[in-house]
């Protein structure tokens, strides 16, 4: 970006949000800000908690989800000394206090949470940790290329700023110099967004925390890449990236306001693709989501229970959409009519030693017959893992399989939109998924025969993935989600992609007892929701579309444009967390099919789940 277009954008902005020719109502920010605004507060929570365990670098905090933390908060640890007390008075000011190191969140749980130390740091248990409470110093730095307008820029960046402003967590300021000197040292877009020279940055202009936007096309419109950086660490704390919303407009010439002059006719806006409307968040407004109206919605069930897990498919040869869940307990399969009513076909219950963490639809027989398969487990040492898979005879459920001593996963190979092939990951102690570990199998004489190894990255989880063409027509790519809680897509054992930011985020918690110290220890795994891979604009790529429970009520759509992949944050407006997509497809648009819960009673220990489906218009 030249000087001069970063002097414009400054000079705007200041006039924009300090000035005073200017006056009325404000306005709330666009959903898609509200969203890059709800992700940055979420890695400033006030807290104050104290480190309970240290093992190594791995350190035990006494904050979890309760106190508001999430995964990737960085905290300051710090020792308390001696008591502080005013000499004359005597009153009690406080103790005094030796920085100790930082720690990094990875894992959060309702009353606590674990995260990995900086190198160096000293830090014993009844040291303590937190965020402070104090507002936080952000500066904002724009980059503008790609053929984007500076006029949008600055309309951009001004409601950037607006609406950080409003989160009153935020003294940000707008990093103009920080961009010059960008533009001075011949620094790329792409070296800046991978946080090179941040070093020289930071000691040269004394910032602690910047928040990089950097303007492109996409798809032929005008687009935010957007990384946070926090001193002294030059991996960014949060990626993400958004289009530019369709409602902020560049400000009129001439004079400020337009008021009185007549408004040049403009034309009806063509139809948007469904992607389109998603990404910008045209959701309808009601009890399930607080979007704008486009895209229409209809509770189709709703029970007073946790669904855990959902699957959706369409049969290859009736033609008949089917929807399984399960509350860990029982497995429920549905029809579901072309009117969106659910028609029940049987409930399983079995043995309540093992519970249910995962279930999909199949079709393992060539005749077309559904399937169930399902993953349950259980901290019997001598149950652990124990899937079955389930069939329909006389409209009642039998088990087609049973004591299953791997992980099963249906997958999509051929792209027909049918899961006709069956993967089987070991279980291990030691991380839950043996890492590199896959076996085809196939459905023979009512049991499960290996029918080969598959090639898979060494990060593969056998929860948490599906197969999709994001990458092409005629390629077909595994998008899941890791153990660091990052979706990867690879290409046969290569990564193609792999998000900065966290996604996914499930409801079951499985405890692995190891007896690797003194009285054992839990360790626990989160079965991860399945990624969804649809078409959703109708030019035969799909994307994919993932939870993002961090935040709740949070989507996460990936596509592949001109520039690469691209990773953008959706709010949903679901109040609640989406534990499971579906998709109904066909000839048109795509019908999502959404699994909502929701806490309920005093302590969480109930609660409810929604199913919610967009409708065709």
């Amino acid at each position: 970006m030249s000087r001069h277009a970063a002097r414009v954008i400054s000079l705007a902005v200041l006039i924009a949000v300090g000035g005073t020719g200017t006056s009325g109502a404000q306005t709330a920010s666009p959903p898609s800000l509200g969203v890059l605004v709800d992700q940055v507060l979420a890695l400033f929570p006030k807290v104050d908690g104290e480190v309970i365990e240290v093992q190594g670098s791995t350190i035990t905090l006494s904050l979890g989800s309760r106190d508001g933390l999430i995964a990737g908060v960085e905290l300051a640890l710090y020792r308390q000394g001696r008591e502080l007390r005013h000499p004359k008075t005597g009153e009690i000011l406080g103790r005094t206090e030796q920085t100790v190191g930082r720690v990094v969140v990875q894992q959060v749980l309702e009353a606590y949470s674990t995260g990995t130390a900086s190198a160096g740091a000293e830090v014993q248990p009844g040291d303590r940790a937190r965020v402070s409470a104090g507002k936080i110093k952000l500066s904002l730095v724009p980059i503008v290329e790609g053929g984007v307008k500076e006029a949008l820029a600055e309309a951009a960046v001004h409601e950037v700023i607006e609406a950080f402003n409003r989160a009153s967590r935020f003294q940000i300021g707008l990093g103009d110099g920080i961009s010059v000197w960008i533009a001075q040292q011949g620094i790329k877009r792409e070296d800046v967004l991978a946080g090179k020279g941040l070093d020289s940055i930071v000691e040269r202009f004394k910032v602690e925390h910047l928040l990089i936007v950097a303007f492109t096309r996409v798809q032929g419109k005008p687009y935010m890449d957007v990384r946070l950086f926090s001193s002294p660490a030059v991996s960014p704390r949060l990626t993400t990236a958004l289009f530019v919303p369709p409602t902020i407009k560049p400000a009129a010439k001439g004079d400020f306001s337009a008021a009185g002059k007549q408004r040049e006719s403009q034309t009806p806006n063509p139809q948007r693709s469904f992607l389109a409307r998603l990404l910008f968040g045209d959701l309808d407004a009601g009890a399930y989501s607080s979007g704008e109206s486009s895209i229409t919605l209809k509770e189709i069930a709703k029970y007073p229970f946790y669904v855990t897990s959902m699957d959706v498919s369409v049969g290859s040869k009736d033609k008949i959409a089917r929807m399984v869940i399960t509350d860990g307990d029982r497995v429920f399969l549905y029809r579901i009519t072309p009117e969106r009513v659910l028609e029940p076909e049987w409930t399983y219950r079995g043995d309540t030693r093992a519970r249910v963490f995962s279930v999909q639809l199949a079709e393992l027989s060539d005749d077309g017959t559904p399937y169930v398969v399902v993953n349950r487990y259980s901290q019997i040492q001598a149950i652990q893992v124990n899937s079955l898979i389930l069939a329909t005879k006389d409209k009642k459920p039998v088990v087609a399989v049973e004591d299953v001593n791997e992980i099963l996963l249906a997958v999509d190979v051929s792209g027909d939109g049918v899961k006709k092939v069956l993967w089987a990951q070991s279980f291990v102690e030691n991380g839950f998924f043996k890492k590199g570990d896959a076996t085809r199998v196939a459905l023979r004489n009512d049991r499960l025969v290996a029918d080969g190894r598959v090639r898979v990255p060494s990060s593969f989880r056998a929860t948490g993935a599906t197969y999709t063409n994001i990458s092409g027509k005629g390629t077909r790519a595994l998008a899941f989600i890791d153990e660091n809680s990052r979706l990867r897509i690879a290409i046969d054992v290569e990564d193609a992609f792999r998000s900065s930011s966290l996604v996914g985020g499930g409801l079951p918690k499985l405890g692995v007892e190891r007896q690797i110290e003194r009285g054992g220890r839990t360790y626990l795994y989160t079965p991860e929701p399945m990624p969804l891979s649809v078409d959703l604009d109708g030019d035969g790529i799909e994307e994919v579309v993932v939870p993002q429970n961090q935040f709740p009520g949070r989507l996460a759509v990936v596509f592949k444009g001109p520039g690469g992949y691209r990773f953008q944050t959706v709010n949903s407006g679901f109040e609640g967390t989406i534990v499971a997509l579906g998709a109904i497809t066909g000839d048109g648009t795509p019908a999502l099919v959404v699994a909502v819960a929701r806490y309920a009673g005093m302590i969480g220990s109930a609660g409810e789940t929604q199913i919610i489906m967009t409708t065709a218009e």
